[in-house]
């Protein structure tokens, strides 16, 4: 009896919300210019941007990908691929443009790059004005037979900046990227998918929105803009205006606006100091309403929100100790465990980026595989140990023959798979070989009967000192 046929369904359908007509692209859950406006006024914000920014492009390092083709390749091929990556890096400021790109991807959790090339219109108009200029007028034009290398491929990349941009989807796919002008005079641009490389910070619930977690930090921005407009204001009207004045009795209307000349003065910082006489009413009481004590007013708040923000970063805390002070304290060895946490989230960034332009604009334009340079030499130094470690332990499993198979210890000394090549490890090991006279040096040729009257006579003063037993 013949097996039934497996039914095949629909992939998974896009968690969002999105409009048939495609009017209105898929909203985000918050407005990018108000989160990026507050991020912009709070200079713990910027910091810890700026460090991860900073600390994930690094130096940039393009390596050949081999290609199939029949016949033998110029030896110089490998570097002329390398050569046209860097080039076209160096003439679209390519680096500066990534640092950008991961800024808007921390910020809003998205980051859009554009690759702009020639179209085969394009390429049309531009062979029928070369012909016109010589007075020859074509009226049909195959593109194909003007194709060129340079015109073909991608000639200029361009960061769309999240906040301007809108995405277009149905159940299962992204129909287009959508650029909305700020000034409201220009239409929407509309990008097609294969013109825009889109990351994510986050994936969160199947949205085609990425997620950051300085949205999430949203109040603690908040709650530290505030704490510092509350100092700002306050030392600006003079730190003396928070007080009550109380006349007691009636006094004459005219004193009253005469007092409030005098203490008017004592608003300003220049003069925040002084003496104050007054004449005139029979009682006056004076209550002081919010003082400002030796320790900064709500120390304690801000140190939270910042710890909150730079948490959610994954952010160790030897680096948050240059602004919140005494109050970061830790040991050596969890300041270790903070950093290598940090760098692993680093090295895990600069991999999704990698995987996303390489696949979408080194690999199909240029062949070639886009690396950034890994700075954590302290990781590498803990391998380095680690791998030392384990090789006795490995020897003492050859000696004893386990019966593991060879991933076992490619997997033990945390070797990655790419650096495998053919062939077998080997599993016997070398025993030491004992000297055959030690402590006695060999010595051959004409000198040797000289080298042993030599020793004889080193031998004798302690025979003369030996201890004589016997009767």
């Amino acid at each position: 009896m013949l097996g039934k046929l497996p039914s095949y369904k629909e992939r998974p359908v896009i968690n969002s919300l999105f409009d048939t007509t495609r009017t209105f692209p898929e909203p985000r859950t918050m407005d990018l210019r108000t989160l990026i406006w507050w991020i912009k006024r709070t200079p713990e914000a910027i910091g810890i941007i700026k460090r991860m920014a900073t600390d994930i492009v690094t130096e940039i390092q393009f390596n050949s990908v081999a290609e199939q083709k029949t016949g033998r390749p110029s030896k110089d091929f490998d570097a002329k691929k390398i050569d046209r990556a860097k080039y076209f890096a160096k003439k679209n400021h390519f680096r500066q443009k990534l640092i950008a790109l991961v800024t808007d991807w921390i910020m809003t959790g998205d980051f859009y790059l554009w690759m702009g090339k020639i179209s085969d219109n394009q390429v049309k108009e531009i062979a029928l004005k070369h012909y016109k200029s010589y007075g020859i007028e074509l009226k049909e034009i195959e593109t194909k037979q003007f194709y060129d290398e340079d015109f073909n491929r991608i000639n200029s990349i361009e960061v769309l900046p999240s906040s301007m941009t809108k995405i277009h989807h149905d159940d299962f796919t992204i129909i287009e990227y959508v650029q909305k002008p700020r000034n409201g005079q220009q239409d929407d641009i509309p990008f097609k998918p294969e013109e825009i490389i889109h990351g994510k910070f986050m994936e969160i619930d199947g949205s085609v929105y990425g997620f950051s977690p300085m949205e999430s930090g949203y109040v603690a921005l908040r709650t530290i803009n505030s704490i510092q407009d509350y100092g700002f204001y306050y030392f600006e009207n003079g730190a003396k205006i928070d007080r009550v004045w109380k006349f007691m009795g009636n006094p004459n209307p005219t004193y009253i606006e005469k007092f409030k000349e005098q203490i008017k003065q004592y608003t300003d910082v220049k003069r925040s100091h002084g003496n104050l006489v007054l004449t005139g009413a029979d009682k006056i009481e004076s209550e002081s309403l919010n003082e400002v004590s030796e320790e900064m007013q709500y120390r304690q708040l801000a140190i939270n929100s910042v710890g909150r923000l730079a948490f959610s970063f994954n952010m160790p805390a030897d680096i948050l100790s240059a602004i919140l002070g005494v109050d970061i304290k830790g040991t050596a060895t969890g300041s270790d465990i903070e950093d290598a946490g940090y760098n692993r989230n680093i090295e895990m960034a600069q991999l999704y980026i990698e995987e996303m332009i390489n696949s979408q604009l080194w690999l199909p334009e240029f062949k070639v595989e886009m690396r950034f340079k890994r700075t954590f030499r302290q990781d590498q130094i803990r391998m380095i140990q680690y791998q030392s470690m384990v090789v006795p332990v490995m020897e003492f499993m050859f000696k004893h023959e386990f019966p593991v198979n060879e991933q076992y210890y490619f997997d033990l000394m945390q070797i990655p798979e790419k650096y495998r090549e053919k062939g077998k490890i080997k599993t016997e090991i070398e025993q030491p070989q004992p000297f055959a006279n030690p402590g006695k040096l060999k010595v051959s040729g004409e000198k040797q009967e000289a080298f042993a009257a030599s020793k004889k006579s080193q031998q004798k003063p302690q025979d003369n000192n030996s201890t004589q037993t016997g009767a």
